[in-house]
């Protein structure tokens, strides 16, 4: 499947796309059909077929991931939506693009893409990755050119799949609102702890300011007890009343003991809330490594795949035989029309049943079934092979 995906949007100082082309207008009309917050647009042109996924960030800022693909559209939408929003989740936390406020909302503060190529280039291509592994793909009929390439139909995430599939190929638009729920369910727990943890600083912030100040005034009024004790002190006959300023200035120390005590409290509160921010980032970054031991097994078994794929057409995963057919799965890297050979080899006689098949293999993969040469003869047991240019690419006993 041929196809190029793009990331543009409206970030801190304007548009900004990559790769750039002259998609951009295209992109720029999409987003002028946004009426939700997150919502999926496909485009129908001739026979490229657009998967465009727009998240509006604020009013005027959004981001958006687009995927161009030609001669083929996919037969099922609903999975793209979890899929565009798993990207936005990964976008955010790695934060160089978008990332997460102390509010727990997403926010951008860069100015252009290319500001930030690598990191822009290696996700634009983990998307490519992430897109080609989809097999849920057709090929498009042929165009309507009785409906206009302006045409547009509105859908809601939750309507009929057949419906939307066969207007995102008809008409030239297709918009599919979603209105809720557009965020994973791990980026909805990072958003709200953030917004949480802030709130409860802010909170004890605010706490800490008031004991303070209180602080302050226990001092200035202990130091006018302090005047007023010595100056009572210069008056004998005013013992009396000395006892209880002292009285007085002990409870007012007492006060201020235990308002030292509650900032501590709230200080070790804030101490606990930044470890647990600490530790969020930690397991983050620990995500990210696995992330790339993943990339990395995927690449070697890709370099397998293809060393295997150099020394045979294709491979047979998976094979099933009885009286009438052979049965196959298969794994193919590029689609091609092979000429392939069905050999039954009787296990009592060494009688040879053979007959040449023709298939079109898809690329990544399918499933075919041959049936065998007339004159097999059902009630004997047979070795079942499949072969290629001479040489055996499976086979099965029955």
């Amino acid at each position: 499947m041929n196809c190029s995906t793009y990331i543009f949007g409206e970030l801190s100082e304007g548009y900004s796309q990559y790769p750039e082309d002259s998609s951009s207008n295209l992109f720029k009309l999409i987003y002028s059909k946004c009426n939700a917050p997150s919502q999926m647009i496909i485009h129908r042109d001739e026979s490229m077929m657009y998967y465009v996924y727009i998240r509006k960030i604020d009013i005027k800022r959004y981001i958006g991931l687009a995927v161009a693909i030609n001669g083929y559209y996919f037969t099922q939408v609903s999975p793209l939506f979890p899929l565009f929003e798993k990207q936005i989740e990964q976008l955010a936390e790695r934060g160089v693009i978008i990332n997460y406020s102390k509010n727990g909302d997403i926010v951008t503060s860069l100015s252009s893409l290319m500001k930030e190529e690598e990191e822009v280039m290696g996700y634009a291509n983990y998307l490519h990755n992430e897109i080609s592994s989809i097999k849920i793909v057709k090929k498009i009929p042929q165009a309507d050119y009785t409906v206009s390439i302006k045409s547009q139909k509105l859908f809601n995430e939750n309507d009929n799949n057949s419906e939307i599939v066969k207007s995102s190929y008809t008409y030239g638009f297709t918009v599919i609102l979603k209105q809720e729920n557009y965020d994973t369910i791990r980026s909805t727990s990072y958003r709200n702890t953030l917004k949480q943890l802030n709130a409860q600083n802010e909170s004890l912030s605010k706490e800490v300011e008031k004991l303070k100040e209180t602080n302050k005034q226990i001092l200035r009024q202990k130091k006018q007890f302090k005047n007023v004790i010595f100056l009572f002190l210069t008056v004998v006959a005013c013992g009396m009343g000395i006892y209880f300023l002292y009285e007085n200035l002990n409870n007012t120390q007492y006060e201020l003991d235990a308002a030292n005590d509650t900032i501590k409290e709230k200080n070790l509160i804030i101490d606990n809330r930044n470890e647990r921010i600490s530790n969020l980032k930690d397991s983050i970054s620990n995500l990210e490594n696995s992330l790339q031991q993943v990339r990395r097994e995927k690449s070697e078994l890709n370099d397998k795949l293809e060393n295997i794929c150099s020394a045979y057409p294709f491979i047979v995963t998976e094979s099933e035989v009885n009286s009438s057919r052979y049965k196959f799965k298969y794994y193919c890297d590029e689609e091609k029309d092979i000429t392939i050979t069905l050999k039954a080899v009787n296990s009592n006689n060494s009688e040879i049943l053979s007959n040449n098949h023709t298939l079109t293999f898809y690329k990544g993969g399918g499933e075919e079934s041959l049936d065998f040469h007339r004159t097999l003869d059902t009630s004997q047991y047979y070795y079942v092979v499949l072969m290629y240019d001479g040489k055996i690419i499976a086979g099965k006993y029955w």
